[in-house]
């Protein structure tokens, strides 16, 4: 009976062990910022990943989620946002959306990139569009593309 309890636990360990932590958490989102850095942080060091001031986005904004978007450096991207957790002031979610016009350039470019960086993505069809997926336990980047949409998203999981 024990060697039984021994190998179920085998089983379900393995099961659940298919993701293993890649450092994708700790990916610059952008220059000397990475998820995990505290609202204050970030406040202090704006001037170092946005062209302009952060602002507070209420649309966006929510109960879990306070969001302030910026200006990415990158003249493609029409939104830079991201996302504290109300609580403890973390950020846990950095979103780029970039231009329509720029989505078949950018396609290309953001999957080729992210791919050599980091390893082959997993694809799912979600939303009209396809989401390409590479995660590992405390992270996760998707970049979805669609008709006239790009955006790519990291987050802590």
């Amino acid at each position: 009976m024990p060697r039984l309890l021994s190998v179920g636990l085998l089983v379900f360990f393995l099961a659940g062990c298919h993701l293993t932590d890649r450092g994708l958490s700790k990916l610059q989102v952008a220059e000397d910022l990475a998820l995990g850095a505290s609202l204050e942080d970030v406040k202090q060091q704006w001037f170092l990943y946005s062209s302009k001031s952060l602002v507070m986005d209420q649309t966006v904004s929510s109960d879990s989620d306070i969001v302030y978007r910026g200006a990415s450096r990158d003249p493609e991207v029409t939104g830079f946002y991201l996302f504290f957790n109300s609580r403890t002031k973390i950020l846990h979610q950095v979103e780029w959306r970039y231009y329509s016009s720029m989505t078949e350039a950018k396609e290309k470019e953001l999957l080729d990139y992210w791919s050599r960086k980091l390893w082959p993505p997993s694809v799912h069809h979600r939303w009209g569009g396809e989401v390409y997926v590479w995660q590992d336990r405390k992270a996760q980047l998707d970049l979805y593309l669609a008709d006239g949409i790009c955006h790519l998203i990291q987050k802590l999981n």
